[in-house]
């Protein structure tokens, strides 16, 4: 029997529990930057995609000639999604682990994070890939695609609820 109430001890974070916060905060963040990482890699080539376009596009019967634009279509749409995910699991994760920051803090955290990451991952791509080339643009469009994920981000979690 102990002299502090049972609900009182449960209120105080144990180190075990506030790592498990931690985990559970960064966690699908850390996985969705391998994901991102795994998609920038030679096996997701521009070459590769076509590829497997051109069979869908012939299964589909879409011409043969669209393919190119159905292409690059889907490889910008994929680098815009990809980031605006990153910075939405970045604005979740950081305003769990860091309470103290305002909103407008954590938001720029979040696509400065998203920037940094697409910025290394680019430039991953130029130097470490045989079949990939690593472009300014493509920063400014995850970055791009950042700004709206973080932006959505806040909608979801800021939003105002109407009183009772």
């Amino acid at each position: 029997m102990s002299a502090v109430p049972d609900e009182r001890l449960a209120a105080v974070p144990t180190r075990h529990s506030r790592a498990r916060a931690v985990v559970a905060a960064w966690g699908p963040l850390v996985l969705w930057v391998a994901v991102i990482f795994s998609l920038s890699s030679d096996q997701f080539s521009d070459v590769k995609t076509a590829a497997w376009l051109t069979a869908l596009a012939g299964a589909l019967g879409i011409p043969l000639t669209a393919v190119e634009a159905l292409n690059l279509m889907v490889r910008k749409s994929a680098h815009f999604v990809e980031y605006a995910i990153l910075s939405l699991l970045a604005v979740r994760a950081l305003r769990l682990t860091w309470t103290r920051q305002g909103r407008w803090e954590l938001l720029a955290l979040a696509v400065a994070l998203s920037a940094v990451c697409a910025a290394f991952d680019e430039l991953r791509q130029l130097v470490l890939t045989s079949t990939r080339t690593g472009t300014p643009r493509d920063v400014a469009l995850d970055t791009f695609g950042a700004v709206v994920g973080a932006a959505a981000g806040a909608l979801y979690v800021y939003r105002r609820r109407p009183a009772a």
